[in-house]
């Protein structure tokens, strides 16, 4: 074939070009990837402390000191030990936090691991919206507590568990796809991405299969932002080089 000719046709071609898309774009219930966790005018479900909870912790403390459990977690975090002691579990056990929890960290001096915790937002509805941060650097100061990823968990199951939510999943879907052009659908939101388009994907919807009888609908919003690790950031808090 001409050579001229396999030129032609590749320039006609049509060229799919993924459309960039800005952090603060992707916002959900007042909720937007990149907001500082410590500043979302949001009620955050207060995190029940159990037996194992508290057994967890005797245990770590039994025969070391609080900033060596961190250290074998792969949490570093500068504070006093009281602090540390306070949110031992939901940092280490748990990985959730609560208003307790940021009152907590807004005593600790620097963040210099790249923690991570989900909370969720208390409200009246029917729907759970969890929303996650992670510590990255903040001009030297203690660390900011970014939102990288917001999940919201619809009353909705999937169809063939609970045919008369059927309706409400077409509705629900279909606002999602007028809000999120770029929406990506997924059988399993939480399952293994094989193909490109999922594994660069910011919006996905799916179910959650929790059991048998529970597969509920979820939406999953995730930060697009190449954001350097705190560990390696040079930004990150002056008493973290240090340490």
């Amino acid at each position: 074939m001409n050579l001229k000719l396999i030129w032609g046709l590749l320039v006609a071609a049509p060229m799919f070009i993924a459309p960039s898309i800005n952090a603060n774009e992707l916002c959900l219930d007042g909720v937007c990837v990149g907001d500082d966790v410590e500043r979302i005018n949001v009620t955050w479900k207060p995190i029940e402390v159990t037996y194992l909870d508290q057994k967890f912790v005797e245990t770590e403390l039994a025969d070391r000191k609080v900033e060596d459990v961190y250290y074998d977690y792969n949490e570093q975090l500068v504070a006093d030990r009281n602090v540390l002691r306070e949110i031992l579990t939901y940092v280490i056990r748990n990985q959730r936090f609560d208003s307790k929890v940021l009152g907590a960290l807004s005593r600790v001096k620097a963040i210099c691991s790249s923690l991570t915790l989900t909370g969720e937002v208390e409200n009246e509805s029917d729907d759970r919206l969890y929303v996650t941060f992670r510590a990255v650097a903040d001009n030297g100061k203690r660390g900011m507590l970014r939102v990288v990823r917001i999940e919201k968990q619809y009353n909705i199951m999937a169809p063939h568990l609970r045919p008369g939510d059927a309706a409400a999943y077409r509705s629900v879907k279909k606002q999602i796809k007028e809000q999120f052009p770029n929406v990506l659908n997924v059988r399993d939101i939480d399952g293994r991405v094989s193909s490109s388009a999922a594994q660069n994907a910011n919006v996905l919807l799916g179910f959650r299969f929790i059991s048998d009888v529970s597969n509920p609908l979820v939406l999953k919003i995730l930060d697009p932002s190449n954001i350097t690790m705190i560990e390696e950031d040079e930004e990150a808090s002056s008493l973290c080089q240090s340490r």
